[in-house]
């Protein structure tokens, strides 16, 4: 495989190619490689990283912890407790809080308002302003509204910088400053039978009134620590990456970390988030050491910027044609143009496979899909592991970095200069053979039983996900419903019930903006604004045709959304086993997983179908109303 071309210099990180790196060529079905060979590398992977605790190695950002959980970055705040009464109540104001705002004022739905205990709107991008902080997908299709606000993106790829300034033009542009109540942590929220109202509490002493809220807190703001003795013990600094301290480091978002100039650091740590800030740190600490429990599958990307002609070609509906187009081709659809927004993913899709069988004068037939796709899996993974070998100039070290495990166990990375700076003389990879730090000491982390001293201590080790731990451990919300249980208590025995992802039963006139059971495509935007237009349709209709006050799911269409969420249950466990832990199985207990725990199995589009169909048939079909 050829070695890559630089063309420019880095930016932010970055470097642009002239030619992505791509698998060797097709056709896939004589791909010299040994698959027994391979599956069974990736399973002994897997079973040595396998720990008896599962998701308790972590521990939560609370109690005496909590200091992890605090923003440095935010401004101090002292105010008076609100009382307030709203129409609707949204929690979070990252993509799903602010898209579900701008979408219910579209429906003349004014009366809201949004909470969320971060300083500024963004969500996760609010907290996790580390160097080097970027987006993954591409930014036409991941930061909303674009064509409502006549804004483009610099790059392909946006930069925290331009994310939030973006989320500040959407609060400017629809005037949702004076609609939010920032740096407000909401406590308890529950619903009052009586009055037909939610009453919302906070930690501020804040007590809000609302006929609806729209619950929509994301998934990546509650930092997650290794489960590990001796957090408390360690006399340097130390902080988690989602609450990133200048004031330490020195430097801002782009770098030039000048404080570090005599530390040595410990980033623990592999995943995405570790992967955008190696560089940083490497470039001005004197020395970085970096924990390994299971490396990363790391590609590089192509980040070039907007070009007028771009703009100029646009037409409208670029962005919703275009969400629509990348989720049909993920889904398995063929389009007569090329559609990718993640560097990698479009290897593995129908549409890819189809074209390069056509290339290699091959007739692919449907049936021989599911070999076709499993040797692409294996291809592409085994040009990340090439690259490794061309890049890292240590062989040791180059093995240390290969990931063993099919390309989605674990969330992608890309990047251009990752994997390249373990040639610099002042990084090293301490690899845990993927058993994690053992403790610290005052001054040092220990891991395969060396001590290693450090100034500073950052954790790159993720946040709480949703498809780990409960609704009230993840949010920090206390929610009762109807039935006087918690949405914890409610789904204790069945695992989640919803009704489009969206609705719960005994929980009336609460709205979910999430993953669990509803449709999730590459871009999260997608899922927002197809949830977002079915929130505010059904809340715009509730209060124009004022008929009644209080909606939720019949207990008969909850089931049968639930026996549909079973329908890919064995798919998922199948695949999830094969997988190191993770969070995406439950720390490598996927079988603790609840059959209704996880997206929607027939993808995004259908999901959108689904809804605007059920809405087109203007009836309140599934639902109980009073």
């Amino acid at each position: 495989m050829a070695a890559t071309t630089t063309v420019t210099t880095p930016v932010n990180g970055d470097v642009v190619l002239k030619h992505p790196v791509k698998p060797v060529a097709h056709p896939l079905k004589e791909f010299p490689i040994n698959i027994e060979a391979v599956t069974a590398r990736y399973q002994a992977e897997r079973q040595k990283r396998l720990r008896q605790d599962g998701v308790a190695q972590f521990k939560q950002a609370t109690a005496s912890f909590s200091r992890f959980k605090a923003d440095p970055n935010a401004p101090s705040l002292h105010r008076e407790p609100v009382t307030a009464e709203v129409k609707v109540l949204i929690v979070g104001a990252g993509i799903g809080g602010l898209v579900a705002a701008v979408k219910l004022l579209g429906q003349g739905v004014d009366d809201l308002l949004i909470v969320d205990k971060a300083s500024r709107f963004g969500g996760t991008w609010a907290w996790n302003q580390f160097p080097g902080a970027a987006c993954d997908v591409e930014s036409y299709l991941y930061l909303p509204f674009l064509e409502e606000t006549g804004y483009l993106p610099k790059r392909r790829f946006s930069y925290s910088p331009e994310i939030l300034e973006h989320f500040d033009r959407i609060a400017e542009k629809w005037s949702l400053g004076s609609k939010a109540q920032l740096q407000t942590e909401i406590t308890s929220m529950v619903w009052d039978e009586s009055l037909r109202r939610w009453h919302t509490k906070t930690a501020q002493g804040d007590h809000f009134t609302s006929q609806f809220i729209v619950t929509a807190t994301g998934t990546l703001h509650e930092p997650k620590l290794p489960g590990i003795a001796g957090i408390n013990d360690f006399e340097g600094d130390q902080f988690h990456s989602g609450r990133w301290d200048y004031n330490i480091t020195g430097g801002d978002t782009n770098g030039n970390l000048d404080k570090l100039a005599d530390k040595t650091v410990a980033l623990v740590g592999t995943g995405a988030t570790a992967i955008q800030i190696l560089p940083f740190l490497a470039e001005s600490a004197k020395r970085v050491l970096v924990f390994q429990r299971t490396p990363s599958s790391v590609t590089p990307r192509e980040n070039w910027e907007t070009k007028p002609e771009m703009a100029a070609s646009l037409r409208p509906g670029w962005q919703a044609t275009g969400m629509a187009d990348l989720a049909k081709v993920m889904e398995g659809g063929i389009l007569d143009v090329e559609c990718t927004a993640s560097e990698g993913l479009h290897y593995l899709t129908r549409q890819e496979i189809l074209r390069e069988g056509r290339a290699a004068g091959a007739v692919t037939k449907d049936e021989e899909l599911p070999q076709l796709l499993q040797l692409a899996d294996l291809r592409l993974m085994q040009s990340i592991r090439d690259r490794i070998d061309e890049v890292v100039n240590d062989k040791a070290t180059a093995e240390k970095l290969k990931p063993w495990y099919p390309f989605m166990c674990k969330r992608p990375a890309f990047h251009n200069d990752y994997i390249a700076t373990f040639n610099k003389p002042n990084v090293e990879l301490v690899d845990t053979e993927g058993q994690g730090v053992s403790h610290l000491t005052k001054d040092s982390v220990v891991a395969n039983g060396k001590e290693y001293p450090v100034d500073l201590i950052v954790y790159s080790t993720g946040f709480d996900f949703i498809f780990a731990h409960d609704f009230e451990r993840r949010t920090g919300i206390h929610v009762v419903g109807s039935k006087n249980q918690t949405i914890d208590e409610a789904w204790a025995k069945t695992g989640p019930s919803t009704l489009y992802g969206i609705h719960a039963r005994d929980f009336p006139n609460m709205f979910n903006v999430g993953a669990m059971q509803a449709g999730v495509g590459v871009t999260w935007l997608h899922t927002c604004y197809v949830a977002g237009d079915h929130i505010a349709s059904v809340v715009g209709r509730m209060i124009k045709q004022d008929m009644f006050e209080v909606i939720e799911p019949s207990w008969e269409a909850s089931e049968e959304w639930g026996k549909q969420m079973e329908e890919g249950a064995d798919m998922r466990l199948m695949f999830h086993s094969s997988c190191p832990p993770g969070y995406y199985n439950k720390q490598g207990k996927p079988e603790e997983v609840s059959p209704r725990c996880g997206p929607y199995p027939k993808g995004v589009s259908a999901w959108a179908k689904t809804l605007q169909d059920w809405r087109e048939e203007g009836t309140w079909k599934g639902f109980e109303t009073r």
